[in-house]
This record gives C-alpha cells, structure tokens and sequence, in this order.
C-alpha cells in the first residue's frame, strides 16, 4: 500500500508536468526513476499482465489526478506561485542527473566518446531551439481562446499530450500553444467534456503507443547514446524554465529548489542502491 501511494504522488507530479506550462512530464518521471520502468511495463503489457498492469496503475490514476487538479485546484497555485512551482520542479530534475550519469556507464562501452557529448549537445539546443521558435509562448498560453475544439482537433491535441509524455524534455503544452489548442484542452478537463476527452484519448493512446516502441527501441539498441540524449534534453528544459523562475524570483524558490534537488538526490541514491542490490542477487554463486 505504502508503495502504491508513493507511485500515485509521483503520478501527480507527472501529471502536472504534462500541463504546466515549460514542463515536461518524460523528464518529471525520469527524475523519479521511472520513465524506462513505464516504458518496458508498456511495451511487454500484455507478456506479464497482472505485474505491469498493477505497476502502471497507481502512476496511471496518479497522473489522471495531477491533470485535474492542474487545470481545476492547482490552476489557482500556478497563477499565484508559477515561479515557486517551477523551482521546485527544476531541482526535481537536476537532483536526477547523477542517476541518468549513472546510465550511461554500460561495461565495454566507452562512455564520454565524440558521439555521445555531440548527441547531448545537439538533444540541448534542439530543446533551446523550440523556445527561440516561441518566445511567447506562455503568454499565449494565458490569452489564448477558449474555444471548442473539433473531434479531428481533439484528437490532435491527445496526441501532442502523448509526445511531452513520452519523449523526455518537450512540452506538451508549448506544443499546444503552437496550435492553439493550450486554453481548448484545459477547459475540457476541467470540465470533464466527455465528447472532447474521448477523441484526445484516441489520439493520445494511439501516437502514445507508436512513441513508446520508438523509446523501448532507443533504449534497448541504444541505451548510452539514448540517456546521453535524455541528459541533454533535460539540461534544455533547466535552461528554459530559469527565465520563468527568475521573472517572480522570491526567497521561497532558492528554498524550494533545494527541497526539490534533495529529494531528487535522495530517490536517485535510492533508486541506484536498489540497482546494486538486484545486481548482487542476480549474480550467480
């Protein structure tokens, strides 16, 4: 039980990442050891079913509450403390970069090789770059019209959801910005429009699932080159959500991202202790 309540909060705090403005929810759950976990129980879902099924649950309800709550409860939070929350998310990420370090490190692999520091690079700027492609965004966030939205928008906006989900480091909601879908989308979750969500959730479940092979793909082929991308993904969405922090700097964000940088570091030392002691066991005698 303890377990299940810790993967629902961990849920939320994805789910709120896939919402709020700047942030990704594939780096929210990567700094809490759980990206290439949700991403492996997807994939095989069916070859271990009852393991899976009961593992995604808690995120899954978790993450379903944090869209909620974002677009409804914590809609009033963001709008009165954007750049405390933001802190506290960024110290989230940075206090998961020794455990995504630690990914890269395979046996017979050469870890820092050209192509590695140039994938991380090039992960970095691409991210940077979407900013320079919008620098309103979050602006146009806030000002943009509410309007309804189409079953062929929906289904489109479902989609984008699924991509910040999914791919560590892009924002859904920049993308939705881009479209004009950001102000759409959350008024029909916190109005719970059924005839909306339900063309989103066909359009999120089926490019999800197309990403999600994508991701087990990297990962498995190409696990250094894939996490030294993510490391540079990750660094780019630090880089972009400073600005915010800095645009309604209090005291409470230098206090929060330490709180979010400790627990970081804290899951990562845990999450990589654990790492260790299924290795020993592993290991034959």
């Amino acid at each position: 039980m303890k377990d299940f309540i810790k993967k629902i909060i961990c849920g939320i705090a994805i789910g709120v990442g896939c919402v709020l403005p700047g942030v990704s929810g594939g780096v929210i759950a990567i700094s809490m050891g759980l990206y290439e976990k949700m991403i492996t129980a997807i994939k095989q879902l069916f070859s271990a079913f009852k393991k899976n099924f009961m593992f995604l649950l808690p995120i899954g309800i978790g993450c379903a509450a944090g869209v909620v709550l974002t677009s409804n409860v914590l809609k009033l939070v963001i709008d009165q403390y954007e750049s405390e929350l933001f802190a506290l998310f960024v110290g989230f990420v940075i206090g998961s970069f020794p455990s995504l370090f630690e990914e890269t490190k395979k046996p017979g692999q050469k870890r820092f090789s050209v192509s590695n520091i140039a994938i991380m690079i090039i992960a970095f700027v691409l991210i940077i770059l979407m900013e320079i492609l919008d620098t309103n965004a979050t602006a146009k966030a806030v000002g943009a019209d509410a309007a309804g939205l189409t079953p062929l928008e929906a289904m489109i906006s479902g989609a984008i959801l699924s991509i910040g989900v999914v791919i560590p480091g892009l924002s859904s909601s920049f993308l939705l910005v881009y479209f004009g879908m950001y102000k759409p989308v959350l008024a029909a979750i916190a109005e719970i429009d059924v005839s909306v969500l339900f063309f989103a959730g066909i359009g999120f479940a089926v490019l999800g699932m197309l990403l999600i092979l994508l991701m087990h793909f990297l990962l498995s082929r190409y696990h250094v080159k894939t996490y030294f991308g993510i490391i540079g993904v990750a660094a780019g969405t630090i880089a972009l959500i400073i600005p915010n922090i800095a645009h309604h700097f209090s005291w409470v964000c230098i206090l929060l991202l330490a709180v979010g940088i400790a627990v970081g570091l804290w899951q990562a030392k845990r999450r990589m202790k654990l790492q260790k002691k299924d290795v020993e066991i592993s290991m034959p005698l």
